[in-house]
């Protein structure tokens, strides 16, 4: 596998259950690189996941609370995997993109709906996951770098054409 020369992340935004974690892991192996879930990061500085920071204190605290962990981001080579929502705060999109690439792991409704269970689907109240679905995908796009198609792809073909972008770009990879 090549090196990735300069010390800039690959960020992984999308939905809720287009594979995020499971691409960036995995993609985090195959180049040697560190891996960063930032809702890990939320789980770790507050003891609660995100659903339950939403749950009991509300939705502006979980973004305050998700905004200083990005904004604590400073590590290189690292492969990145963000909280849905996470486009929702320009200033933690703005950080992450100082520090690498975007990629936007696109998947279509359907897709993500037969992914989920029933208790992910209502994201809070009064919202369905396909109003989520329609409000967050312009944002996924304002702020990519690169979109990747993931309909009908596993995990590891994503990796590949991830990875393709970027050997395709001289200037960021390196021949081993």
């Amino acid at each position: 596998m090549r090196n990735y020369k300069s010390d800039r992340n690959i960020i992984l935004i999308g939905m809720p259950g287009t594979g995020k974690t499971t691409v960036g892991e995995l993609l985090s192996e195959m180049l040697g690189y560190g891996f960063i879930d930032t809702d890990v990061l939320v789980t770790h500085k507050t003891g609660k996941t995100p659903k339950q920071l939403v749950e009991e204190y509300g939705r502006e605290y979980f973004i305050r609370v998700q905004d200083e962990v990005v904004l604590d981001i400073r590590s290189g080579n690292c492969v990145i995997s963000t909280g849905g929502g996470l486009v929702h705060s320009d200033i933690a999109m703005s950080h992450l993109k100082k520090t690498g690439e975007i990629i936007f792991l696109n998947t279509s409704y359907q897709v993500i709906e037969d992914r989920m269970d029933a208790s992910r689907k209502l994201v809070r109240t009064g919202g369905t996951l396909k109003d989520l679905y329609n409000e967050r995908i312009p944002l996924y796009n304002k702020y990519a770098d690169r979109v990747i198609e993931c309909d009908g792809s596993e995990p590891d073909a994503i990796c590949r054409k991830i990875i393709g972008f970027f050997e395709n770009s001289a200037d960021v990879f390196i021949q081993p």
